[in-house]
């Protein structure tokens, strides 16, 4: 798919990852169990439902989502707050990735990390290809007919095979606006595929909750927006990110100490699981998070107040512990709320400042 250039759009797709979890809350792999919605998860559907309905997407044709409550009950709540117009599909496809006999575990759990290595669990959780160990039918989270474990790789092959036959040809039709409901890893796959992401990045995709992404096509499926990148290179994203005060709310409350977002570009930064930054890791880190418009925009902010500690002995270089790294994202908390308070909008947020 290519940019075809300024042309009125004949389809739109909307991807909504779902609100937030009982188990988003102490993050936990949930993969394929069927975890509910919180009340905030469900004020975060509604919300999104009623952002779309307020940029113009009020007559969203159809509807798809996964066989995975949080993720249906995101898409009825927001087709209702559209006018309960669109029909929905649910088809399992689209759930999450199935994180083998992890799922039930949070993702700290220091048994994990004891029986398997810091390094293993890693692995499972950041790269492509790497499956953790499968359910066994005594595992309390085995399913008839699901998956017994699957790397991102498997489950973007899975994603992409069910976009293919049952979504693009609703999507490609004149007229056409598809709203798809799912999950971080569902949507990791599609974006990772609309935007030609390199398969080293896919795994540094970050997909928050209840931000609608949107993305147009012309008659011959060619996107209308170009790629909106974050360096001078040709990377970037063709989507759209509908922002609103209440889910930015939710970005800068995941930059809090110890926060989610915090947390998590950290995590994906720290190669060698060393628990402290270098700044070639760091360089590598702004290279992973580029194709996301608005992470890179917070990235960025936050690596510039970084500095460095020596090394013990190293006579030169330098790194960026956890707490540090912590400190700097507080820090870019605290700007980012203030420039929210006098922002006419809210894409001041992700501006390139």
């Amino acid at each position: 798919m290519m940019w075809r250039g300024k042309e009125r759009p004949i389809s739109t797709l909307v991807l909504l990852r779902h609100g937030q979890s009982a188990w988003n809350r102490k993050p936990t792999f949930s993969g394929w169990c069927d975890v509910a919605l919180t009340s905030r998860g469900r004020r975060e559907a509604r919300e999104a439902g009623e952002l779309l309905a307020k940029r113009g997407y009020g007559d969203m044709s159809m509807a798809f989502t996964s066989e995975l409550q949080r993720a249906y009950e995101t898409c009825h709540i927001v087709v209702e707050a559209l006018g309960g117009r669109a029909s929905v599909v649910r088809d399992q496809r689209f759930n999450e990735r199935h994180y083998g006999a992890l799922q039930g575990l949070a993702k700290d759990d220091p048994g994990l990390i004891s029986e398997y290595g810091e390094r293993r669990v890693s692995e499972w959780r950041r790269s492509l290809h790497s499956r953790p160990p499968a359910l066994t039918p005594e595992h309390p989270h085995y399913r008839e007919g699901a998956p017994l474990t699957e790397s991102l790789a498997d489950a973007r092959t899975r994603v992409l095979k069910g976009f293919e036959d049952i979504v693009a040809p609703e999507l490609f039709r004149e007229g056409a606006k598809i709203l798809l409901v799912a999950h971080s890893n569902t949507l990791r796959a599609l974006i990772s595929h609309f935007d030609e992401v390199p398969e080293k990045d896919i795994p540094g995709l970050h997909v928050p909750n209840s931000v609608p992404i949107s993305y147009d096509f012309d008659r011959d499926h060619r996107f209308l927006r170009p790629k909106l990148g974050t360096t001078t290179t040709a990377v970037g994203s063709h989507a759209r990110w509908l922002l609103s005060e209440e889910n930015q709310a939710k970005i800068l409350e995941a930059l809090q100490p110890g926060g989610l977002l915090a947390r998590a570009l950290f995590d994906a930064w720290d190669a060698d699981n060393s628990r402290t930054l270098d700044a070639v890791e760091i360089q590598n880190g702004l290279h992973m998070v580029e194709h996301d418009v608005a992470l890179a925009a917070i990235a960025r902010r936050i690596v510039r107040k970084i500095h460095f500690s020596p090394q013990d002995g190293s006579g030169g270089g330098g790194t960026c512990s956890r707490d540090d790294f912590d400190a700097c994202a507080a820090e870019v908390m605290a700007e980012l709320q203030t420039e929210k308070r006098r922002a006419a909008s809210p894409k001041l947020l992700f501006s390139k400042k």
